[in-house]
């Protein structure tokens, strides 16, 4: 006969539980089964949480400018008012109002005014400097609900 401690016993009984006579244990795929079920419905409802994308803007730009000057090309500075025109479209094409257009660049800042059907008008005050004949006005157009949009090389300036 053994003599079997108290502790001994129910660590040989937790064996029993988990080991079938084979030394299989039993019950852990099911626990793993479980696991991946509550792991899967944990990460679909963090997606489904994940603000959807919104939609592009894609304006169009009619404008830019030649600016002239006394007459003598490349040798002096030359400031003059761009007027320009942005129709401000979403990807459909369709007009965008209550949009914010900033036309910035060659020393000059300025916001466009809506003209309440999605076109957005007015002038920025550009310099070319000595021996630049072409250059570059940067072009923002935000709205909301939208991606702000952003073009580095958006109104092109000559100088004339």
């Amino acid at each position: 006969m053994v003599n079997v401690s108290m502790g001994e016993e129910k660590t040989m009984q937790k064996r029993k539980l988990l080991r079938n006579s084979n030394g299989q244990v039993l019950g852990l795929p099911m626990y793993l089964i479980i696991v991946m079920i509550v792991a899967v419905a944990v990460i679909a409802a963090v997606i489904y949480m994940i603000p959807q994308g919104t939609r592009t803007l894609m304006p169009q730009i009619t404008g830019g400018a030649v600016l002239t000057g006394d007459g003598t090309l490349g040798e002096v500075n030359i400031t003059d008012n761009v007027e320009i025109t942005v129709i401000s479209n979403d990807d459909n094409r369709d007009p965008v109002s209550d949009a914010t257009v900033i036309v910035t660049g060659l020393g000059g800042t300025t916001t466009l005014t809506d003209n309440g059907d999605g076109t957005y008008s007015g002038s920025v005050t550009a310099t070319l400097a000595p021996n630049v004949n072409e250059a570059n006005l940067k072009l923002i157009v935000k709205a909301p609900g939208f991606e702000d949009y952003e073009d580095e090389d958006g109104i092109v300036v000559l100088r004339g």
